[in-house]
C-alpha cells in the first residue's frame, strides 16, 4: 500500500474491534483529519468490526476474518469495512446492525452497503470529509441564494476540475446547520447520478425520489429529506461545463418543478450566470413562470 492506502485484516476477535480502531484513526489522523472527523471514523469502525465480530461468521466453526482498508482520496477518505462470512445481518440476542448503522450514517458523509467482489460476505464502505483548500467561485455563489429565492430548498456550486467535484457553497433555506454541513459534504461520486450525467450530457436533470427505494444511512438525500434534485451543468464560453450547479426541494417545501422551469434551467446555464444582470434575469424569469 502507498502512503495515500492502508489495508489490514486481522481475526474476527473482539481484540481486533480496538486494534482497527486504532490503525483507522491512526490514518484519518496522518491525512489532515480534523478531530470531530477522526472521532467520527473512530466510532464508524468500532461499530461496523463489532457488527462483523458478532454476526459475519455465526455460522462457522472459526471466527474467519475482517479487512480494514483505507484511502485518502482528494477531500475524502474512504474506510471499508469487509468480511468472507454469511454478511452483517441482525440477531435475536444483540441491538443488531439497524442501531450500528444509524450511528455510523450521522458520522459518514456517505455509506454504501454491498456484497464483496465474489458475491461472499458483505463490504461497508464510509466515505467521510477532510480538510481541504475551499475552492472559490465567488461570482456563482449567489445562485444558492437565487435558488432559495425563487424555486428550491436546498441548493450547491461544485466546481469542476480534472473530472473531480469541489463543493465551492452551499445552503440549506431556514436549516443554516444543514447548510453548512452540506457545504463540507463531498459531492457524489457515483457515475449513475444525475448529477454527474448532466455533466456528461448537458442539460439540466431533474430526478424525484423514489420512497420505495432505500437511501444511504445520513447520506444528502437522507438527511435534507430531499424529494427532487435539478442538476444543471454551467458551462464556459466554449460550451465546456466548469460548474454544477444543484437545486433540490425536501418533502414538505417546494413543488417539484415542471417542464419550464427545468427548461429555464437548462437555457440559463449556457449563458453567464456569474454576470449579475443574467441572474437577475434568470430570477425573474423563474418567479413568473407557472411550473
Amino acid at each position: 500500500m502507498t502512503d495515500d492506502a492502508a489495508d489490514e485484516e486481522l481475526p474476527a476477535v473482539p481484540a481486533s474491534v480496538s486494534a482497527l480502531r486504532r490503525r483507522a484513526v491512526a490514518f484519518a489522523t496522518e491525512h489532515g483529519a480534523a478531530p470531530e472527523v477522526v472521532a467520527g471514523v473512530a466510532l464508524a469502525v468500532s461499530e461496523v468490526v463489532s457488527n462483523v465480530v458478532l454476526h459475519a461468521y455465526r455460522d462457522t466453526p472459526g471466527p474467519g476474518t475482517v479487512r480494514l482498508t483505507l484511502r485518502a482520496d482528494g477531500p475524502r477518505l474512504v474506510v471499508a469495512v469487509a468480511d468472507d462470512g454469511v454478511g452483517l445481518g441482525v440477531r435475536d440476542d444483540s441491538p443488531g446492525l439497524g442501531h450500528g448503522l444509524a450511528s455510523v450514517g450521522v458520522h459518514a458523509q456517505a455509506l454504501d452497503i454491498g456484497p464483496g467482489p465474489d458475491g461472499r460476505g458483505t463490504v461497508v464502505r464510509m466515505t467521510f470529509a477532510r480538510p481541504a483548500p475551499p475552492p472559490t467561485a465567488p461570482d456563482l455563489v449567489p445562485l444558492c441564494a437565487l435558488a432559495l429565492a425563487t424555486v428550491a430548498d436546498v441548493s450547491c456550486i461544485d466546481l469542476i476540475g480534472e473530472g473531480v467535484l469541489r463543493r465551492a457553497a452551499a445552503e440549506v433555506r431556514d436549516a443554516p446547520e444543514l447548510g453548512a454541513w452540506l457545504s463540507t459534504s463531498p459531492p457524489p461520486t457515483k457515475p449513475g447520478t444525475a448529477t454527474w450525467a448532466a455533466m456528461r450530457e448537458g442539460g439540466a436533470r431533474l430526478v424525484e425520489h423514489d420512497p420505495s427505494r432505500p437511501r444511504s444511512p445520513g447520506g444528502p438525500g437522507d438527511r435534507l429529506d430531499l424529494r427532487w434534485w435539478i442538476a444543471v451543468p454551467l458551462e464556459d464560453a466554449a460550451g465546456a461545463p466548469v460548474a454544477l450547479w444543484g437545486l433540490g426541494g425536501r418533502y414538505g417545501g417546494r413543488p417539484v418543478p415542471g417542464e419550464a422551469t427545468v427548461a429555464l434551467l437548462a437555457q440559463a446555464a449556457r449563458g453567464d450566470l456569474a454576470e449579475p444582470a443574467a441572474r437577475e434575469t434568470l430570477r425573474a424569469q423563474l418567479l413568473a413562470t407557472d411550473g
